[in-house]
């Protein structure tokens, strides 16, 4: 199978955690979870280990190539107290029988749903735009954030591990490919008599947001996530053969 000979700079990162929760678009009363984080969400996380603003990466990252794989994580509701109104202010002075003590001012407040993922772990591979990559590459390795990522939710702290550095060449258009990551739908066509290893395969069809505007406008796109993270038998018109110290494999881009 030939490859491009445009090969981009590539670095391959685990992105783990013990809890984890990304927002649903379409969530409205129960906070739902996607089962991997959209392209938007590891934008956010990468301009964070990079120092951008908030609201920036997703725009001055907007070129960059990421692919996640990964198997898609247990699940569980738990119910978050959510405020309305501040509380009561605390008093200067607290004396024994004070007024308030014994009854006070109930907050106003509501309980909601929240699907969180368990010990979520993902391999990312990115291709960032010129002048990002090598920052990225020198705080991956050394373990340096300019704001502590995430997992979806500020509370829940990420690990990040720096795995390797190597290129991604663009294969050609057609190409039957075992995609090890989440694949985009468009372009690609489910080739299950190439599969080859003979294990069952659950893929699910996901759609998550993949471009966002500074004014918060978000474009979404089709995917196919298998569950348990094995590759998926494509027939694709943008995949990368993705080559590192660690090995080789082909990824589709978020």
């Amino acid at each position: 199978m030939a490859v491009n000979a445009d090969a981009k700079r590539a670095v391959v990162f685990e992105y783990t955690g013990r809890f984890g929760h990304f927002l649903r678009a379409e969530a409205s009363v129960s906070a739902l979870s996607y089962p991997v984080p959209p392209r938007t969400v590891l934008l956010g996380m990468i301009g964070a280990v990079l120092g951008l603003e908030k609201d920036t990466p997703q725009v001055e990252l907007k070129d960059a190539m990421i692919a996640v794989s990964g198997r898609i994580p247990a699940t569980h509701w738990h119910r978050v107290k959510l405020r309305k109104d501040p509380p009561a202010a605390l008093p200067r002075r607290v004396k024994a029988g004070a007024p308030g003590q014994q009854n006070p001012k109930p907050e106003q407040a509501t309980l909601n749903k929240q699907e969180w993922l368990f010990d979520p772990s993902y391999t990312v591979t990115a291709c960032l735009p010129d002048g990002y990559h090598d920052e990225l590459v020198s705080r991956l390795r050394e373990r340096r954030w300019y704001y502590s990522p995430c997992m979806g939710l500020s509370e829940m702290a990420a690990r990040l591990e720096f795995v390797s550095e190597g290129t991604a060449s663009a294969l050609p258009a057609g190409s039957e490919v075992s995609c090890s990551s989440v694949a985009r739908t468009e372009g690609s066509k489910l080739d299950l008599e190439t599969s080859g290893n003979g294990e069952p395969l659950a893929i699910l069809p996901l759609r998550m947001p993949r471009e966002v505007t500074r004014d918060r406008v978000f474009t979404h796109a089709d995917y196919m996530v298998e569950r348990s993270g094995l590759p998926i038998p494509l027939r694709a018109d943008e995949a990368y053969l993705v080559e590192t110290g660690s090995g080789a494999r082909t990824v589709i881009f978020l």
